[in-house]
């Protein structure tokens, strides 16, 4: 039981982290588009 709960913790922080990334990937290109049209 603590180890599913610790593999299901882990799951849950590497798909917060990658959500983070594309978050903050698409927050940078829109930056670098109004940078390039403006």
């Amino acid at each position: 039981m603590k180890i599913l709960k610790k593999k299901r913790l882990g799951t849950m922080e590497v798909y917060f982290i990658f959500l983070s990334c594309i978050y903050v990937g698409f927050i940078g290109y829109k930056s670098l588009l109004n940078i390039l049209f403006t």
